[in-house]
């Protein structure tokens, strides 16, 4: 008679017919959930997986405490890439063991393949603390899915922390990332040469030395690279937006025609190719590839359907805000035509902006994402999912949702000093923002405007390495420290605000101040067309001529605020 071991011998050998024969020929019946199980791993092996997850099931059904089915159908539903299906396995899994802290390290990387995030890191630190075999995986995992989020900061934190526990090129690989993320050039120089030491032939490595020579300014040696590569798609992409950015539109086209066919299923190539299509105004193509953004992944309100444009007048919808703070405010005065086709209509946003916007627009409330988040919707969607039905809305001159505290407001007029003229300035915004580092302007690059008469507050926050001695020593009256309500009462009593490409521009045109926009040689997409249909009434841009110099900028600037200061006078 068979017995059990010699079938596992057989698929362990992978000798999967005669173990199939063997569980056909098997006849204990006390076993038999066992031998549909066995007859699900055979299935699975072969790639018959239909056949695999019928048996499974079965087994399952003969005995629903048994754990190894339930392990494999977790398997094979990440083959079938069935990510609820995983995730409902993975949960299974727990309620039946809760004491097998693989499981937990299991459902946690289920959350991370269905976008969970805050699940996730719970259930990876979960296992962490219950002294998890693998923690340096566990911290690294954690540490990529900030990465991928655009946190480079807190990414770092998490992988020193599985550094603890070993080294090894990927952990050191996506430490090197996030410095190079976080311009922190002193330890990209050091994690540069470590990885390069424990395997210069790693692709993460090759990848990273190219974006860490861009940080270095060696753009021609990091175009090599890329170009040695270009059968990576990740290579491919970094390549067409790095000549976009560099005013190299030609050899962009000329990639982007040789190449297109080869990566257009590829989400990372298809969010740059929407960016792209929409800055030319290719509108109806756009809008449809600017769904793969990567904050896309971002949803607050899981199982709420996704307006499509239907109609809601009888229905409620939540926005909300999945993007920077620069979207957020850009972008929510498309909520206004909303409001008028909606029963009613929410606006979810971080915390740290709430008070900007405007509580007495009729139909529309202002709520805070963690306050709404168990409340109940008919339709939900991304601000920036917004924008595509509402882009050619025409508005009344800058009809927004902005407000100002009257109290602050008040303040400020009586603070600030009217002897000169008041100028915000703002040169670099987050380290991670779109368009990064070319959006931020080093501080060295405006020394000149400073040399004129006038009161110069800073209204950012972040000062990046590069600008500290430049900012410690130039006579800036420094606003950083303040929130963003009390941001736009001091804008309010300012004669101008100059400023990079950052929120600041945003709520300063938004405010109705008089703006003076600086942007890159290939602004961000909102900067093309699409800035032709509405723009900022009170915006003056000033673009960069040359890749990497803003000399051009800072004379213009120069020019015209000399002439503004004197025009003051008289």
């Amino acid at each position: 008679m068979t017995n059990l071991k010699e079938i596992v011998e057989k698929i362990k050998n992978k000798d999967l017919v005669e173990a199939l024969k063997l569980c056909d020929d098997y006849n204990d019946k006390n076993n038999q959930h066992i031998i549909s199980n066995f007859k699900g791993v055979i299935h699975l092996i072969k790639g018959n997986l239909e056949l695999s997850e019928k048996n499974l099931l079965k087994s399952i059904e003969l005995k629903p405490q048994f754990e190894d089915p339930i392990k494999n159908l977790y398997s094979l539903n990440l083959k079938k890439k069935k990510f609820d299906k995983v995730l409902f396995y993975a949960k299974k899994l727990v309620e039946l063991n809760s004491f097998n802290n693989e499981y937990n390290y299991q459902l946690a990387y289920a959350h991370e393949l269905n976008n969970n995030l805050n699940e996730t890191i719970e259930n990876y630190l979960k296992y962490i603390s219950l002294d998890g075999k693998n923690k340096k995986q566990a911290y690294n995992n954690i540490g990529c899915l900030y990465l991928q989020r655009n946190n480079p900061k807190t990414a770092k934190d998490y992988f020193l922390k599985g550094i603890e526990f070993g080294e090894d090129k990927i952990i050191i690989n996506n430490l090197f990332r996030s410095y190079i993320l976080l311009r922190d050039t002193i330890n990209s120089d050091i994690l540069f040469r470590k990885a390069e030491n424990i395997d210069k032939n790693f692709l993460e490595f090759k990848y990273n030395k190219a974006k860490y020579l861009i940080l270095k300014n060696e753009i021609e040696n990091a175009i090599k690279i890329l170009k040695d590569n270009i059968n990576n798609s990740q290579f491919l992409i970094t390549l067409l937006i790095l000549y976009s950015n560099i005013g190299r539109k030609e050899d962009c086209n000329k990639l982007l025609t040789e190449s297109k066919d080869r990566i257009i299923n590829e989400p990372e190539f298809l969010n740059y190719y929407g960016l792209k299509l929409l800055y030319e105004g290719n509108f109806k193509d756009g809008w449809k590839y600017y769904e793969y953004r990567n904050s896309k992944i971002t949803d607050f309100f899981k199982g709420i359907s996704e307006w499509s444009g239907e109609e809601i007048k009888d229905k409620t919808i939540v926005v909300f805000n999945e993007q920077g703070i620069g979207d957020s405010i850009q972008f929510s005065k498309y909520i206004i035509p909303l409001t008028k086709i909606a029963q009613n209509v929410t606006f979810a946003v971080q915390t740290n902006i709430q008070n900007i916007f405007s509580k007495e627009i009729p139909n529309l409330s202002i709520e805070t994402i963690n306050d709404c988040k168990n409340k109940k919707f008919d339709f939900k969607i991304a601000l920036g999912s917004l924008i595509k039905f509402f882009f050619e809305e025409n508005f009344n001159k800058n009809e927004n949702l902005l407000q100002t505290n009257k109290n602050n407001d008040l303040k400020w007029n009586k603070k600030i000093n009217t002897d000169k003229l008041n100028v915000g300035i703002v040169w670099s915004g987050g380290f991670n923002g779109a368009n990064e580092p070319y959006r931020s302007i080093p501080l060295k690059s405006l020394r000149k405007i400073f040399l004129l008469k006038a009161n110069f507050y800073c209204l950012q926050n972040e000062i990046w390495d590069r600008d500290r001695d430049d900012f410690n020593s130039l006579d800036l009256i420094d606003c950083g420290k303040y929130k963003l309500d009390e941001i736009s009462s001091i804008i309010k009593n300012l004669d101008l605000v100059i400023t990079s490409d950052t929120s600041i521009l945003h709520l300063s045109a938004s405010l109705n101040k008089e703006t003076w926009g600086m942007l890159a040689l290939h602004p961000d997409w909102r900067w093309g067309e699409f800035n032709k249909i509405n723009p900022y009434s009170n915006l003056t841009i000033y673009n960069q001529l040359s890749f990497n110099d803003w000399s051009n900028v800072e004379n213009q600037i120069y020019s015209d605020l000399e002439k503004k200061i004197i025009n003051r006078k008289n």
